[in-house]
């Protein structure tokens, strides 16, 4: 006779199907691990009642044209990222401490967001939203390295679009198949990557692609990066931009989380004309890269065996609590430190017998939001101090000491 399991009865049975019915409900609508309590999404809305026009914040030339002494005296400005993941309470209370520290520091010249703006940009009143959350920081020119949520990883034409209205008046040349720009800030250049083209391909379906396809986006971009970092002149040549020169990225490619781990290790392995990604920041003489997209706070330096070094910043918010087990820890960074290449080898990244990589800090426990305050010197120098989120501290916000990057 078969042997036949008898159902499930009582107030366990009904968890369990209500329990379900939940992961199954919320499983396409996540981009993370669940949260408790179950939040996913909120508040951004799924619609698209009103067009989405461009940011009203002062543009960068506006605020230069307004600071006295300009920028080439140094100056400060601000970074956050992946706060859409925050945005039912964290983001605003981050931004209403920034807005403290920005009201006591005339040379704090903007702010710089390292991506994920919005939940997903096909919804034309997320942008309307994200102006609102914006609103404490009004007066400051807002910066974007575009994320994968606000171009719904590159799949969506419709939310490149939307993401593309609103940051257009960040550079004329912002559109849909574009989104990535250079400003020139005093002793700086700043380059805004679209990371999203490497990683998700034109159509959001290349994302094992080992390097761009030809005349694609991807590799249109990484012609104007190699344009932008060495003027048209060969790397081989030694002709080094002598200014301190900072790229920002949503994606990384050095990580300790697991989650989208795979993702950094392809960039990191990613090549153009027979270079790795890696190689033609430091070939241009990129001395910061700023990243995004695991939601937490990690600090590299990598220095190649040729000398040439560069600082990696991820400021990303921190991750969510998990439902039960759900994607426990997937967003969590680990301490590395003094084991770096063996612990990076073991997880699938090559070639770093060429590299020194060292992790220099992780917020690997206690994890909170953060944002990222960096002094611009006169002299090209970059200081770095962290804020974290405490509503013990001052203004809301504690203060790490500070740190020389270059």
């Amino acid at each position: 006779m078969e042997y036949r399991a008898p159902p499930l009865r009582g107030s366990r049975s009904i968890f369990l199907g209500v329990l379900f019915l939940a992961v199954v409900a919320l499983a396409p609508e996540c981009g993370e691990a669940f949260t408790w309590p179950w939040r996913v999404g909120k508040p951004w809305p799924k619609s698209s009642t009103r067009p989405v026009d461009t940011l009203d914040h002062p543009s960068l030339e506006e605020r230069i044209a307004a600071l006295s002494p300009g920028p080439e005296t140094g100056y400060r400005f601000a970074v956050f990222g992946d706060q859409r993941a925050l945005a039912d309470g964290e983001w605003q209370a981050l931004l209403r401490c920034l807005a403290t520290v920005a009201s006591a520091d005339p040379r704090l010249l903007f702010v710089l967001d390292t991506g994920d703006i919005v939940w997903d940009g096909r919804h034309a009143d997320q942008f309307h939203l994200l102006r609102e959350i914006l609103s404490p920081v009004r007066g400051l020119p807002y910066l974007v390295g575009v994320g994968n949520h606000e171009v719904r990883d590159n799949s969506s034409i419709t939310a490149r679009r939307n993401a593309a209205a609103f940051l257009r008046y960040l550079d004329d040349g912002i559109s849909e198949e574009r989104l990535y720009y250079r400003k020139e800030i005093g002793p700086a250049s700043v380059l805004f990557l679209d990371s999203n083209d490497f990683v998700y391909g034109d159509s959001g379906a290349g994302g094992d692609a080992p390097c761009p396809p030809p005349r694609g986006r991807a590799a249109r971009q990484l012609e104007w990066l190699v344009e932008e970092l060495n003027g048209g002149v060969p790397p081989s040549s030694g002709s080094i931009d002598p200014l301190v020169t900072i790229v920002v990225m949503h994606h990384p490619f050095l990580q300790t989380s697991s989650k989208h781990a795979d993702q950094a290790r392809a960039l990191w392995a990613y090549r153009h004309e027979g270079r790795a990604l890696p190689d033609i920041l430091a070939d241009g003489g990129v001395d910061l890269v700023l990243v995004g997209h695991t939601h937490t706070y990690e600090r590299f330096r990598l220095e190649r065996a040729d000398g040439r070094a560069m600082a990696l910043v991820n400021v990303s918010g921190r991750p969510r609590a998990s439902l039960l087990w759900i994607g426990d820890g997937a967003r969590r960074a680990r301490d590395i430190r003094g084991r770096e290449a063996r612990w990076l080898a073991g997880r699938g990244w090559t070639g770093l017998d060429r590299w020194r990589v060292t992790q220099e800090d992780v917020m690997a426990r206690n994890e909170s939001d953060q944002f990222a305050l960096i002094t611009v010197g006169a002299d090209g120098g970059l200081v770095l101090e962290m804020r974290f989120l405490d509503e013990e501290g001052a203004g809301g916000c504690r203060s790490a000491p500070a740190v020389r990057l270059r």
